[in-house]
């Protein structure tokens, strides 16, 4: 496995290992970034996926336009 190096604030590394130290759920400074970096990328991924949804949905022949205020609601 490859690994690369990252530097966060001192004052952040600081609030983890305090949040480790007190909670004890974590074994290391790197395996709580690690579970909050795949946290964020999945928040984030399924932010992109809803946004492409939207992007296509605007797209495509037939959209829903009537929810963006595009169609004519006398129609």
């Amino acid at each position: 496995m490859k690994y690369v190096t990252v530097s966060i604030p001192k004052a952040v590394a600081d609030k983890i290992d305090l949040l480790i130290e007190e909670l004890g759920y974590w074994p290391s400074r790197s395996s709580f970034v690690r579970e909050a970096c795949l946290e964020k990328i999945r928040v984030e991924m399924l932010r992109l996926g809803e946004l492409r949804e939207a992007m296509a949905s605007l797209e495509s022949p037939g959209g829903d336009e009537g929810e963006l205020g595009g169609a004519d609601p006398r129609r």
